[in-house]
C-alpha cells in the first residue's frame, strides 16, 4: 500500500496538481501515438490557446559540471512560462526572466536542493557563484526546493531554452519539446481537447508554410499530467495490490479457522464462565480483545518487515517505478494499516461466536458430537480451506504467467552477444569541442582503450541499445518517387519517408557488438575518406526495399537538397533499440569518422563499448586514466556492463515478477499451513471415530488414504474454484505479459500439480498422525 498511496494516490507536488496537462503531438500516418512539440508550434501554442491559463516547455538533457570529480547531472532546458505554470518558486534566488531565454543572454542556471547538497556542499552563497556546465561559465540564480522534479525526470539543473523568431521557420520540423498546461479553473481536460482542435484546425492562418499541426497526419495530444506519469504502471500496481489482499484474506481464513479451533477446545471454559455469570457481551469482549491482540503484535512486526522491505525494493530497484521518492511508510499509510488491522481483528475475531451460540446452553458434558451445528462448523472450516486454495491458485497462476513472461523477455534476441562487453559514455562540450576536435578525440580514446591489456576490441555509437528513444528523422530515398517542386520539405501535406533509429558509429563498433552481416560488408578504413556509405538493418530493407536489393541503392539523411546521397553497402542484423519487448524499429548507420567531411557534423556524446574477458574491475580503472590522460575535466558517465545494461532494461517487468513471485509463496504456504491446521484438528476430533474403526480391523493405511482423501478433497475443490479464477481475471494481466498467453495450459498445468503436491505434503503429517492412534487408549480415555 506505501507504494499505491506514493505513485498513485499522492497527489503531485504543485499547487492544484488537478489542473496540469502533458502537450505531445501524434503523428498517426508515423506510428507515433506521443511525441515531441517543436519550438514554434510551443510558442504558437501558447499564444493562441484559450483553454490554458499558462503553458511551459522543457526538454530533458544532462550536463557535464567542473566539480571534484568531474560529473554530470540529468538537466533541462526549460521557458520561462514553466515554473509559474507548475506553480512551485525557488527556495533561494529567483525563476528565469524572458529575458535569459533570449539569443545572447549571459547563461544562468538554478540548481536542485539535492545537487546544491551533494555537489556544493549546501554553499550559502551559492546564489551568484560563477559555475562551470558544460565547460561555459554559468552564474547560480537559485536553488529549487527540496524533492522538486519536472515530469518525474529526476531533473537537478535547470537552464533557460533560448528562444529566436528568426529562426522559427527553419526550427518548424525539429520536435523536442514537452508542454505543460494549466487548464483555467473553468475548463475541463475535454473542453480543452475541443478547443486544441479548432485551434489545429485554423493553424494555418497562424503559420501560412511549413510543418504544422494538421489533422489527420500531426495532431495535438492531451493528458492529465499525473495520468501520464503514472499511467504505464497504474494496472500493475492495482494488480499488485490485488494480490496483496488475497493474501491477507488467506491470512485471515487460516485466523478464523484457529480461532475457532481454539473455541472449540474452549467450549467447556465458555460453558463454566456463562454457568458463572458471564453475559455473552462479557464474552465477545473476550474476542475481540483476543483478535485484537493477535492482530496488533502481528501488525507492530509487519510495519518493521515492511520498512526494510521497501528500503530493499528502493535501493535494488530504483527506476523500476514512477514517483519512487513519493513512496514511504507516511502517516496515511500506518493509519491504514492500523485500520486493516482493527478490522481484521473485529471480523474475524469474532468467528468463535459462531460456536458460542450453539454451546452455551449446553451441559458442561460433552455430548454433543454430530450435532447439526457440528456438521455446520465442520462445513464451514472446510469451506474456508477451500477459499484459502482458491485465493492462492489464482496468485500462484499470476505469478507463473509473469516467470514464464519474465523468461521470454530475457530470451530475446537483442541482435548482438551482451557477453563480455563493458560500456560507458562520455559527452564533450560543444563550446570547447569544435567538429574537428570531437572526431580527434573519440578517434585517439578508441585507440587508447584497445591498447589496454585483455581488451579484444572498441567501438563507440551514439545510441546504446536496446532501449533508447527514438530519433524519428526524415530520409529520403533514392528510388521513392520525390517531392512535387515547389513543396516544403517538412509539410505534412507530404510526409517524407522516416527512418525510427540514426545510428553513428565508430570503426569496430559491428565486430565488438557481434551483430551479424546479413548481406554486403561492415564499414571498413578506406571508408573514413571515401565515398558516403551506410549500413541499413534488416527491418529497413524489408520496408524501403521489398522488392529490390538494398546493396548499392542511395538515401540521404534528411531533406535536404544539399546533403550528399549516401551508398548502402550492407545490411545488419536487427538490434533491438526501443525495448526488449517492442517491435524492432526501422535503422540506419553512418560513420563517424566520414561524418565531418561529407555532412560538416559530429556527434558530441558516444557510448564506447569494450569485448574483454576481464571484469568491469579490473578495466575501470584504466578507462579513467584514458579519458583523464585526454581531458581530465571530463565526466565518465554509466560505466556498467552490457548485462547490467539488459537488466536495466527490464527492471520493471522484474520488478513485478519478484514481487507478485513473492506474494504468490506466502500465499502457498499459507494455504498449505491451512489445510494442515485444518486437518490437524479433524484427525483430533475424530480420534474416537478413528480409533473405533480400527479396533474393529481398519488397515493403518485405510485411515491414512481416508485422512488424505478428504484433505485432497479439499485442496481439488479450492483447485477448481481457483482456475475458473485465474481464468477470470487472467485478462488483466494481459497487458503485462511477453510471449504468453493468460490462459496458457501448459502454465495452468504445473500450477495445478504444484497445489496438489503442496497439498499431499500439507495433509501428510496429520495422516501419518491419524495411523498412529492406540485403538485402547481412546476407547479407554472415551
Amino acid at each position: 500500500f506505501s507504494v499505491v498511496n506514493g505513485v498513485l494516490l499522492r497527489p503531485l507536488d504543485y499547487p492544484n496538481p488537478g489542473r496540469l496537462v502533458l502537450v505531445t503531438s501524434q503523428f498517426p500516418t508515423l506510428g507515433f501515438d506521443q511525441f515531441w512539440v517543436s519550438l514554434p508550434e510551443f510558442v504558437e501554442f501558447r499564444d493562441n490557446t484559450e483553454a490554458f491559463s499558462s503553458v511551459g516547455a522543457y526538454r530533458v538533457n544532462a550536463a557535464n559540471l567542473g566539480t571534484d570529480p568531474p560529473s554530470r547531472s540529468v538537466g533541462a532546458l526549460v521557458t520561462a512560462e514553466l515554473l509559474p505554470t507548475l506553480g512551485v518558486g525557488p527556495e533561494q534566488g529567483r525563476w528565469f526572466t524572458e529575458e535569459d531565454t533570449r539569443p545572447g543572454a549571459a547563461p544562468v542556471a538554478l540548481l536542485s536542493w539535492e545537487l546544491w547538497q551533494r555537489a556544493y556542499g549546501a554553499d550559502p552563497d551559492i546564489i551568484g557563484r560563477s559555475l562551470l556546465i558544460d565547460d561555459v561559465s554559468t552564474e547560480v540564480i537559485g536553488v529549487m526546493p527540496q524533492g522538486f522534479d519536472v515530469h518525474d525526470q529526476k531533473v537537478e539543473l535547470w537552464q533557460p531554452l533560448t528562444i529566436d523568431p528568426a529562426t522559427f521557420q527553419s526550427r518548424r520540423g525539429g520536435h523536442f519539446l514537452y508542454l505543460i498546461g494549466r487548464l483555467k479553473d473553468s475548463v475541463s481536460v475535454d473542453q480543452a481537447r475541443a478547443d486544441t482542435s479548432r485551434l489545429v484546425e485554423q493553424w494555418r492562418a497562424i503559420a501560412p508554410q511549413g510543418h504544422i499541426p494538421s489533422v489527420p497526419n500531426h495532431q495535438i495530444r492531451m493528458d492529465p499530467l499525473k495520468d501520464d506519469i503514472v499511467g504505464s504502471i497504474q494496472q500493475a500496481l492495482l494488480i499488485l495490490q490485488a494480490a496483496v489482499v488475497f493474501v491477507l484474506l488467506i491470512a485471515c481464513a487460516n485466523l478464523a479457522n484457529l480461532l475457532l479451533a481454539r473455541a472449540e477446545a474452549r467450549h467447556r471454559e465458555f460453558a463454566v464462565r456463562s454457568a458463572l455469570g458471564a453475559g455473552r457481551v462479557r464474552l465477545l469482549r473476550q474476542f475481540i480483545t483476543e483478535g485484537l491482540l493477535l492482530t496488533s503484535v502481528a501488525s507492530l512486526i509487519g510495519v518493521g518487515l515492511a520498512w526494510t522491505g521497501l528500503k530493499l525494493m528502493l535501493t535494488v530497484n530504483p527506476d523500476a517505478i514512477p514517483r519512487s521518492a513519493s513512496v514511504t511508510l507516511d502517516s496515511s499509510v500506518l493509519v491504514f494499516t492500523l485500520a486493516t488491522a482493527v478490522v481484521t481483528g473485529l471480523i474475524f475475531g469474532l468467528a468463535p461466536l459462531l460456536h458460542l451460540s450453539s454451546r452455551l446452553s449446553i451441559s458442561l458434558r460433552d455430548g454433543s458430537r454430530g450435532t447439526t451445528v457440528g456438521g455446520f462448523r465442520k462445513a464451514l472450516r472446510s469451506s474456508l480451506a477451500v477459499a484459502q486454495v482458491s485465493l492462492a491458485v489464482v496468485l500462484v497462476v499470476g505469478a507463473a504467467l509473469l516467470v514464464r513472461s519474465f523468461v521470454n523477455l530475457t530470451r530475446v534476441d537483442t541482435g548482438f552477444d551482451r557477453a563480455q562487453l563493458v560500456t560507458f559514455s562520455v559527452v564533450l562540450p560543444n563550446s570547447s569541442y569544435p567538429v574537428p576536435r570531437r572526431v580527434a578525440f573519440f578517434s585517439e580514446l578508441q585507440a587508447r582503450l584497445g591498447a589496454i591489456p585483455g581488451v579484444q576490441s572498441v567501438g563507440g555509437m551514439t545510441g546504446l541499445p536496446p532501449n533508447r528513444e527514438v530519433n524519428a528523422n526524415d530520409t529520403d530515398f533514392e528510388h521513392i518517387s520525390p517531392r512535387p517542386p515547389g513543396t516544403d520539405p517538412q509539410s505534412t501535406d507530404q510526409p517524407a519517408e522516416n527512418v525510427d533509429y540514426y545510428q553513428t558509429v565508430t570503426p569496430g563498433y559491428i565486430e565488438t557488438m557481434g551483430i551479424p552481416i546479413i548481406q554486403g560488408r561492415a564499414f571498413e578504413p578506406a571508408d573514413a575518406g571515401g565515398a558516403p556509405v551506410m549500413l541499413i538493418n534488416e527491418t529497413l530493407a524489408r520496408r524501403f526495399y521489398p522488392d529490390r536489393d538494398p546493396i548499392g541503392q542511395h538515401m540521404k539523411p534528411g531533406s535536404s537538397a544539399a546533403l550528399p546521397w549516401f551508398t548502402v553497402v550492407g545490411v545488419v542484423k536487427d538490434v533491438k533499440q526501443g525495448g526488449v519487448d517492442q517491435e524492432t524499429g526501422t535503422e540506419l548507420y553512418a560513420l563517424a569518422d566520414q561524418l565531418p567531411r561529407v555532412m560538416g557534423y559530429a556527434p558530441s556524446e558516444m557510448n564506447f563499448v569494450m569485448r574483454s574477458a576481464l571484469p568491469l574491475e579490473a578495466v575501470a580503472s584504466q578507462i579513467r586514466a584514458a579519458v583523464r590522460d585526454l581531458d581530465a575535466t571530463l565526466p565518465i558517465v554509466r560505466m556498467q556492463t552490457m548485462d547490467d545494461v539488459f537488466g536495466a532494461a527490464v527492471a520493471r517487468p522484474r520488478f513485478l515478477t519478484v514481487l507478485l513471485g513473492i506474494f504468490a509463496a506466502l500465499a502457498l504456504i499459507l494455504a498449505a499451513v491451512g489445510t494442515y491446521g485444518i486437518l490437524s484438528y479433524l484427525v483430533t476430533e475424530r480420534q474416537q471415530e478413528i480409533g473405533i474403526r480400527m479396533a474393529l480391523g481398519a488397515a493403518r493405511g485405510g485411515v491414512l488414504w481416508m485422512v488424505l482423501r478428504q484433505g485432497l478433497v479439499l485442496a481439488a475443490a479450492g483447485l477448481a474454484v481457483g482456475v475458473g479464477g485465474a481464468l477470470a481475471v487472467g485478462r488483466y494481466l494481459q497487458a503485462l505479459l511477453f510471449g504468453i498467453s493468460p490462459t496458457d495450459p501448459a502454465t495452468m498445468g504445473v500450477v495445478a500439480g504444484v497445489i496438489l503436491a503442496t497439498a499431499c505434503v500439507a495433509c501428510l503429517i496429520p495422516a501419518l498422525r491419524a495411523t498412529r492412534v492406540n485403538p485402547l487408549e481412546v476407547l479407554r480415555g472415551d
